[in-house]
């Protein structure tokens, strides 16, 4: 482990007592995928530093209303019931989305998340959960090859944070050079 809880929360001007909680649990699953490696280690910070001013697992905010609008029938996702649009929100360290992505991860972390999406946000599953995300989609790979906007575009899909994401890795990889 390159990075300690102190120096990740005053990089990401998160609260200490959340990364001193969190950050042992994302080390640990990435290390149980053969995945931790000191570039693995700056993208899961920048990606959990961008989704979430606490470094903690959260829960996209919205109405139902906006939930309807946004994910409702949205096959894509998998939601094909009425009231999957809500109940398949965002959650964790990475936003997990839809009936699908749930029932995905659900298998690979062995829980049911289609039946409990709230489990999405214990912080033990939402790090494994971004552990399976990041290996499945090769961050650990685009990391090593330093291509940052493309871990980027891994984890979200797109650039949208960007500029967060970017203003936290530019500190974690000068710290990184620093320590050699």
């Amino acid at each position: 482990m390159v990075f300690k809880a102190d120096v990740i929360a005053t990089t990401l001007h998160a609260p200490l007592a959340s990364v001193e909680t969190h950050w042992p649990l994302v080390v640990d699953a990435l290390a149980s995928l053969q995945i931790l490696e000191p570039a693995t280690e700056v993208a899961a910070i920048a990606t959990i530093g961008a989704e979430s001013y606490l470094f903690a697992p959260e829960r996209e905010p919205g109405s139902e209303a906006y939930f309807r609008r946004m994910y409702e029938f949205k096959r894509a996702l998998g939601n094909t019931e009425p009231g999957d649009g809500a109940r398949f929100c965002g959650r964790g360290f990475i936003p997990v989305r839809g009936r699908a992505e749930y029932a995905r991860f659900g298998k690979l972390v062995g829980a049911d998340l289609v039946e409990d999406p709230e489990r999405a946000l214990e912080p033990a599953l939402a790090a494994r959960i971004l552990a399976y995300d990041f290996m499945l989609k090769e961050v650990p790979k685009a990391a090593a090859e330093g291509d940052w906007v493309k871990v980027h575009r891994l984890v979200r899909g797109d650039l949208s944070g960007w500029k967060r994401f970017n203003g936290i890795l530019i500190p974690l990889l000068k710290l990184m050079s620093e320590q050699g």
